[in-house]
């Protein structure tokens, strides 16, 4: 459902080849969100929840703003899609049945947010897609919106900030549901 949903926006923008990066990974599809259970979408399907989420939000609040600003759906998209791909190196899954993770060495040492970068940057070059203005890897870096909170640098862009926002959106939304506030 949340693959199919994806891919066909993929197909609408024109960018499903790079798309497929992502949409085609086996672990992306089923992996975790989260690698503790009190975090927002942890468990089996949490990352393609959260990423589906994510894109909705921003493509949605494009459409919004489209009337006063210019925002390149493209790159908003594949900011989005690609921003937490790098989560599946971040959690272990450690029991299969019932499913659960943990966090892995590489959370403490790399983070996902370096490797969404990564994945991103090797994707964009494999399939020569044109971000001379590097506004995908910028919102990805950016997309937890303050180095206290692990991104390397702030958003400065309309695309960074909507993916910051939005991410912020679905991480929170999940939470009311999992935290006693």
């Amino acid at each position: 459902m949340h693959l199919a949903h994806l891919t066909s926006l993929s197909q609408e923008l024109g960018i499903s080849d790079i798309a497929q990066i992502v949409l085609g990974n086996d672990k992306f599809s089923w992996w975790t969100g989260s690698g503790d259970d009190m975090k927002h979408h942890y468990g089996e399907f949490g990352l393609v929840t959260h990423t589906r989420e994510v894109v909705d939000l921003c493509l949605k609040n494009a459409d919004y703003f489209k009337d006063h600003y210019v925002i390149d759906k493209q790159k908003l998209f594949l900011a989005a899609l690609f921003h937490d791909i790098g989560k599946i190196y971040d959690y272990e899954l450690i029991i299969r049945e019932p499913k659960f993770w943990r966090k892995s060495l590489h959370a403490r040492q790399t983070h996902h947010i370096s490797r969404s970068a990564l994945i991103w940057n090797e994707a964009k070059n494999k399939l020569n897609f044109q971000d001379d203005d590097d506004e995908v890897l910028h919102a990805i870096l950016s997309h937890h919106g303050r180095r206290e909170y692990g991104s390397p640098v702030s958003p400065a862009t309309r695309i960074a900030w909507l993916l910051h926002l939005c991410d912020s959106i679905s991480a929170r939304m999940f939470d009311c549901y999992t935290k006693d506030y």
